[in-house]
């Protein structure tokens, strides 16, 4: 794959993103689930990501934004009650400016990030839990804040369980295999909040750097801010936007290491356009979706041609988001 270096230089091209209704496949026979399943597995190939409509009901997402905007327009001192204490695996708030990539400047937005509740057995007995988990730091407001953003963690994650199914189908496995590996229920998920920019960015600062995020697959939902761009298996950056009752999904680091680049994890970023001052104010959430810690990822064989050869290594879930939260710690600090 192309370096995240070589990326930034290439130029940002329009294209259409699949919109794939995900109804047929919730409530439809194993034709309409393998139906949708393929033209999830093309759009993938294609384009690198999708919208997937019909996976999340809107009021439950439009709820949760409503909450997240609440949060960030409180005084940042409120804010900084449940500020975030450990770089690149912590929960809890991140301040304007307060995430940075090397010596860069800090990154134009702020966070807020939480997962799944900690269990009390599992820290202590299993080590890349005791080394990964840490606890939620929920705030006192908005008042309903914990609940709803609960209660939307579990319908991302209810969403991103059936799509492991879909491409568990697509790849002709049994439908269960990746819900299978993604039992410990590991996932965690950020809401961004990325303000209109008043004065021009420092050089080398960004709204939100180029990566591929570290599970086996993402679900991102956004406002009408938008911003967001992802890097196309076709060599291109491609704008997104925001489609109502939907979600964009891109395969992540984990989906790549399975089927040997096939479903490749989809590098995005959210730039500073030249025209700073036109930038809107964005919010979006991220779901990222974690396989069990002990899981050895490997490549499948019905993904590896016979001309072709592994291009990773077999690893376990919990190495490598050892090795990529650490390797953020040291670039991606903050003071």
């Amino acid at each position: 794959m192309t370096s995240i270096n070589e990326l930034a230089k290439q130029t940002t091209v329009s294209t259409q993103i699949p919109i794939i209704d995900f109804h047929p496949f919730i409530v439809g026979d194993t034709n309409a689930k393998a139906a949708v399943a393929n033209q999830i597995s093309r759009a993938i190939q294609e384009v690198g990501c999708f919208y997937l409509k019909n996976g999340v009901r809107q009021t439950s997402i439009d709820q949760a934004f409503a909450q997240a905007e609440r949060f960030f327009a409180l005084p940042l001192e409120e804010k900084q009650k449940v500020a975030s204490a450990v770089t690149g695996r912590s929960r809890g708030y991140i301040p304007f400016e307060k995430m940075f990539i090397g010596n860069q400047p800090g990154q134009l937005h702020e966070s807020f990030s939480f997962a799944n509740e900690l269990d009390p057995n599992k820290v202590g007995v299993d080590s890349y839990a005791e080394a990964l988990d840490v606890p939620n730091q929920w705030p006192q407001n908005p008042p309903e804040f914990r609940q709803i953003m609960k209660q939307f963690f579990l319908a991302s994650q209810e969403c991103a369980l059936s799509v492991l199914e879909a491409l568990a189908i697509a790849l002709q496995l049994p439908s269960s295999y990746f819900t299978n590996l993604h039992s410990q229920q590991n996932h965690a998920g950020v809401f961004n909040y990325y303000p209109n920019i008043s004065q021009a960015p420092k050089t080398g600062q960004t709204r939100f750097y180029e990566h591929t995020d570290l599970g086996s697959i993402t679900l991102l939902f956004q406002d009408q801010g938008g911003g967001l761009e992802v890097y196309t298996p076709k060599g291109e950056w491609i704008t997104t936007t925001s489609v109502p009752d939907s979600v964009l999904v891109m395969p992540a680091d984990m989906m790549s290491r399975w089927t040997n680049d096939k479903f490749c994890a989809a590098p995005h970023r959210v730039s500073v356009p030249t025209n700073f001052q036109a930038v809107k104010e964005r919010y979006s959430f991220s779901f990222f979706v974690i396989p069990d810690y002990d899981v050895e990822v490997t490549c499948l064989e019905s993904c590896l041609k016979a001309d072709k050869s592994h291009k990773y290594a077999p690893t376990y879930v919990g190495d490598h988001l050892l090795n990529r939260t650490n390797d953020r710690a040291t670039k991606y600090g903050r003071s």
